[in-house]
Order: C-alpha cells, then structure tokens, then sequence
C-alpha cells in the first residue's frame, strides 16, 4: 500500500515502484478540491441541496454527498451539471506553461517504473497462487 510521503501536502508516493507517474498531473489530496470552490459558492446562492440537483440534472443524495464528505472525487460531468445550474462554466484554463522537452522523458521515464513494477506485482501474485 502507498504511503505519504510527511510532506504534509497530501502527495502518495511509493519508493522506486513508480506509484508517483500516477500523481503526476494532479494533487491527489483527501477530496477533489473544486467540491469546497462549489460548495463556497454555493452557500452564497442561498438555495437548498435538493433545489441545486433538481435545477442540474442530478440527484440530491449526488449533491448532498459531495458537499457532505461521502463523495471524494465526482465525475467531471457533475461539475459541469452544478456550474451552469450556477450561473457559471466550469472550464479548462492554463495556469503555468509546461516545458514538454523536459517533462515527457522524465514522464515516460516514470511511467515505465510504474509498469515494470506493476508486472513484478503480478509475477509475485501468480506465483503465490500457484
């Protein structure tokens, strides 16, 4: 099982494995943070729970469970439905240029330490199982 790394900021990482390719591009914390950008705004809007899912599209134990806790990461579906219920898009913005001559080999690099730990994993299962 992955562990923190005590850095404090959320990040799993495992040793030399590989786990950290699949954390790459996103901050994978406790709970997906668009959910506390939606439920801030929509604590402004003064409308109940059942009355944001039903003007949405969704359900309201979807809505209730996401702002509850229950729901960790929703689909992007779900954000979309909530920000035009909003009055708002939910959009993909640039924040910082990536330098992709640097960072696809060092991606590849990782991904291929993920995959070969991921066949040494499945080498070992097989042979206990056997």
């Amino acid at each position: 099982m992955a562990k923190a790394n005590g850095n404090g900021n959320g990040h799993i990482i495992k040793g030399k494995g590989g786990t950290l390719w699949m954390h790459r591009s996103y901050n994978n914390v406790e709970k997906n943070p668009d959910i506390d950008k939606f439920r801030t705004f929509f604590q402004k809007v003064h409308v109940k729970e059942d009355d944001l899912a039903a003007i949405a599209g969704l359900s309201t134990s979807t809505v209730k469970n996401m702002f509850g806790g229950k729901t960790r990461d929703p689909r992007s579906s779900t954000f979309q439905k909530m920000a035009k219920s909003l009055g708002c898009e939910y959009v993909l913005q640039e924040t910082k240029p990536v330098n992709y001559e640097k960072e696809i080999p060092k991606a590849k690099e990782e991904r291929k330490s993920y995959m070969v730990m991921l066949q040494t994993k499945r080498e070992k299962a097989n042979t206990k199982s056997k």
